[in-house]
């Protein structure tokens, strides 16, 4: 990827990744926030609203109470004017007006009006406003009945026009009909109206039994009015004549709509909200109390229905039954109260509150739609936290829109003088020394320029030290042994690995000069350090000891001789070298040797299958002139091994730090004692690279062996 590439995303993470962070944060606690205010804003609307249903409830009930008193004490008040009326003798009256008058629509009273509030539905749909009179009662005889005998009947209650009126305007606002119905079969009814079914017969009314059934006023359930087939409902009572037989009963009939359709009331609650008015009664698919429902607000439709057939019984009833319970408990102690039940698959709360005895009222409101405010709210403060998130949106492709424009216009000031130093790099690498960068600025670009055009000279001066050091590495590895000797009864070989282009270790077999074949010299040594002094200082231990050993003496006088030459040479200089020197004799099958500060050589007998330790005092060359040396020597018999080599072995470590150590390298040639000298000598510089692993060699390895053989044997 490119600097230019680089420097763009890193200006976008600079500029933009705080803007993310900052934006990822706020938007958390904005979200945080919203949804701790809408569940405050839930609380308290489910709160506020259920107190409000109850309070509208409890008025409802009272405002129920009162026009139940107010129709009761009308009723009795109508039931004592029509048995006073009974009780007297017909008299001569003004014109009458029966049903059919009203439905002829011929001859009807001066007053006949359309009246709003009598509404009746047509089999067909259409509806039909009825003509009253608020004036003129009217009178029905059924089919069966000799109109003859209720003339007198007739001329009485004629005579309730006045108390009719005077009740109607206390009870207008919620009563339809005063009625008085006879046990000979006259029916009165007020205001005055036709539209009865012609089969009408008011002893066959249910509400007419009931107030049979009892001296003080009854309400009725809910039956269809045979006028407007409404659903309604009647308080009823008896009518007695002076000699105390029933003469018939007087009703009141009320319209269910105005029981659950008060306009103060219907404009207070939810149009979802569900209004009930039940009564405690036993029944239902299960024993015990149960709420009867007595009028809903769905029978307040102005539509076409029998009135010969009663509405079916309902019962109230929820999916969540120990919760009905309960509020059935509450209304038998008089409690008005709110819970939360299920009704119509739909959760709901119930606020109820007992209207009379017995008698209750029930408002059912969904919660979807009490929580409609607070979704609403919720909608528009997530609409408020989705045009923050544009905003953001827009100012975040504004950011990388300049951080692009200000990455390119500002990479182009970083990649020229990168692109010089490429292409000065590029030369250098072909080999172009004198390659040079120019670049003006005043900045780290032009330090790197100033530094970069010193590198070319420096390279080269490198290359030519390289160069020379290859010539040196090729040097001295011609003053290596290039092949092992071959002496009879012995099989010898030796090999050096430098950790540098040169090293300090030195091996070397030397012939005897006067062609005394059965003497060999072996030495081995180790300079200290490594690289190039080192190296100088081998080769000059070399020429030392080779020009040493052409002249007569002991290899332990030729060691004190080329001690003194070094000391003179590297005394003050702290360098020094040890060195095991040996020397081989095949006629007499023995070995001499000196220890110059060297590592004892080690003899493996095979036969015995024992390690011994070519020891001796010496201090390393060089370090003191007049140092003697101790020359010591032992048979060297067939099946024996003497391996010389330098610390670089046994000081060889892993990567878990641990040497490579003498026990290994006993076991290597325990294991190898069979193989030719040249194949042990392998065999433990392949064990040692191994070992090392992955790690780069530190110091050199030096390592001859010579094995004796029997006299026959020829070297491997």
């Amino acid at each position: 990827m490119r600097f230019r590439w680089k420097l763009l995303i890193l200006m976008l993470l600079i500029s933009i990744g705080p803007m993310v962070l900052m934006r990822t944060i706020g938007l958390g606690s904005v979200r945080q926030f919203r949804d701790t205010l809408i569940d405050r804003i839930r609380e308290n609307r489910i709160t506020s609203e259920k107190d409000r249903l109850l309070l509208i409830a409890d008025a409802h009930a009272l405002v129920l109470w009162k026009a139940r008193a107010q129709v009761e004490a009308a009723l009795m008040a109508l039931a004592a004017h029509a048995e006073q009326l009974l009780a007297k003798a017909p008299v001569s009256s003004t014109r009458v007006y029966f049903a059919g008058d009203f439905d002829s629509g011929i001859h009807l009273p001066d007053d006949t009006i359309v009246s709003a509030a009598h509404v009746r539905q047509r089999k067909n749909g259409r509806i039909e406003f009825l003509n009253v009179s608020h004036v003129e009662p009217a009178f029905q005889v059924p089919p069966a009945v000799d109109p003859a005998t209720v003339v007198k009947d007739v001329a009485r209650l004629s005579g309730m026009r006045e108390p009719f009126q005077r009740l109607s305007r206390r009870i207008s606002d919620i009563a339809i009909w005063q009625n008085i119905g006879l046990a000979n079969g006259l029916f009165c009814e007020y205001p005055g109206h036709g539209n009865l079914p012609a089969a009408f017969d008011i002893r066959r009314q249910h509400w007419y039994e009931l107030a049979m059934g009892s001296r003080r006023p009854q309400w009725t359930t809910t039956f269809v009015d045979p006028a407007t087939r409404q659903v309604v409902v009647s308080a009823v009572m008896p009518l007695f004549r002076p000699s105390g037989t029933i003469a018939g009963a007087a009703s009141i009939v009320v319209p269910i709509r105005n029981l659950v359709e008060d306009q103060l009331f219907s404009r207070n609650i939810p149009a979802t909200t569900r209004v009930f008015m039940c009564q405690l009664a036993s029944g239902g698919q299960t024993n015990g109390p149960k709420a009867m429902i007595i009028a809903r607000d769905e029978q307040t439709e102005a539509k076409h229905r029998s009135w010969r057939l009663d509405p079916a019984l309902e019962w109230l009833s929820s999916a969540d039954s120990r919760e009905l319970d309960g509020l059935l408990q509450d209304v038998a102690a008089g409690k008005s109260a709110i819970r939360k039940m299920r009704f119509e698959d739909r959760d709901s709360l119930w606020v109820y509150c007992r209207a009379n005895r017995g008698t209750f009222f029930v408002l059912i409101t969904p919660y979807e739609e009490i929580l409609a405010p607070v979704k609403a709210a919720e909608a528009a403060v997530q609409q408020r936290i989705d045009a923050m998130l544009a905003i953001t949106h827009y100012g975040l492709i504004a950011v990388v829109i300049v951080t692009v424009g200000l990455a390119l216009v500002f990479s182009k000031t970083v990649t020229r003088p990168l692109w010089a130093l490429v292409e000065g790099a590029r030369r250098l690498g072909a080999g172009d020394f004198g390659a040079r960068v120019e670049i003006r600025t005043r900045d780290e670009f032009g330090k790197m320029g100033e530094v970069f055009n010193r590198i070319g000279p420096q390279l080269e001066e490198m290359q030519t030290m390289r160069q020379t050091l290859a010539v040196a590495m090729e040097v001295q590895q011609r003053l290596l042994p290039l092949h092992p000797p071959r002496m009879p009864g012995l099989d010898i070989a030796g090999s050096s690995i430098y950790c540098d282009e040169t090293g300090g270790d030195y091996y070397d077999f030397i012939d005897m000069p006067g062609g005394r074949k059965e003497l060999l010299h072996v030495a081995v040594g180790d300079v200290s350090g490594h690289g190039i002094p080192a190296a100088l200082l081998m080769a000059t231990t070399r020429a030392f000891l080779r020009q040493r050993s052409a002249m007569p003496g002991s290899i332990d006088l030729i060691l004190a001789d080329i001690n003194d030459q070094l000391a003179g040479d590297v005394e003050d200089s702290g360098r020094f070298v040890t060195l095991f020197y040996a020397e081989l004799d095949a006629d007499r099958r023995q070995v001499q040797w000196v220890r110059a500060g060297h590592e004892p050589a080690i003899l493996y007998d095979g036969v015995a299958d024992t390690f011994e330790e070519l020891g001796g005092r010496g201090l390393p060359l060089g370090v003191f002139r007049n140092a003697a040396f101790d020359r010591r020597q032992r048979a060297l018999e067939a099946g024996q091994t003497i391996i010389i080599g330098t610390d670089g072995i046994w000081e060889t470590c892993n990567s878990a730090g641990e040497m490579f150590g003498k026990d290994r390298l006993k076991a290597l040639i325990r294991q190898d004692a069979g193989r030719p000298a040249r194949q042990i000598v392998s065999a433990v510089l392949d064990a040692v690279t191994v070992f090392r692993g992955p790690l780069l060699q530190e110091d050199d390895i030096t390592l001859v062996v010579i094995k004796a053989l029997e006299v026959s044997q020829r070297p491997g």
